[in-house]
């Protein structure tokens, strides 16, 4: 039996980060898996997050849609344990400052997309197995790390003669944090190196 993710997004709601085109590609690429797609926030309960081994975190509409009960059974179910893969505007969670510590990350902000070059760090982490530099055409997302939270930086991109935070993992309680920037458009998904980052990221996850 295939292992279940919950794949939590926005379609109707979504004003720049739609799930539909990223559902498609997300069942492509994570094909080895049953992924689970929702919109309905308040269907996210503690004992209904039980089912699956893995959270995705791609929302857009978290600032509206976002609640305090949502965001404490999402606490829960990582810190219990469980595994969170966050993409692009999923980190987007200014409403419910616990989600922000949680995932590690406050997003403040990015300049028009344009191509960017992303560089693995100087790092062993498992996540960039088989990962080499790569451009592809992307929002440049502004992150100001959570200072409680450690992080593992596994990623940087450059923009405007700077490096800036890309990516990294972290431990919540007992459970599992990845975050990645990339994900602005369905297309992004088609990007070999960006495929292969989410199928690590999640074996990654799997690795307790």
């Amino acid at each position: 039996m295939k292992k279940k993710i919950l794949v939590i997004g926005d379609y109707e709601a979504a004003k720049w980060h739609p799930l539909k085109g990223v559902d498609v590609q997300l069942e492509q690429i994570l094909k080895d898996y049953d992924l689970i797609f929702t919109d309905d926030y308040s269907s996210l309960t503690s004992e209904e997050l039980k089912k699956y081994s893995l959270l995705i975190n791609y929302a857009d509409a978290w600032q509206t849609n976002g609640t305090k009960q949502t965001a404490g059974a999402i606490l829960s179910y990582v810190a219990e344990g469980g595994a969170i893969l966050t993409l692009h505007s999923g980190i987007i969670t200014r409403s419910t400052p616990e989600m922000e510590l949680m995932q590690g990350g406050r997003f403040t902000g990015h300049p028009d997309a344009c191509d960017l070059t992303y560089t693995p760090a100087d790092t062993s982490h498992p996540i960039l197995d088989g990962i080499e530099n790569f451009t592809i055409f992307e929002e440049p997302y502004r992150l100001t790390l959570v200072e409680l939270a450690e992080h593992d930086v596994f990623m940087t991109y450059s923009h405007d003669g700077q490096d800036w935070t890309a990516a990294w993992t972290l431990s919540y309680g007992t459970g599992k944090v990845v975050y990645l920037s990339i994900g602005h458009q369905a297309k992004s998904f088609e990007n070999e190196m960006f495929r292969k980052l989410i199928v690590n990221s999640v074996k990654w996850c799997e690795v307790l």
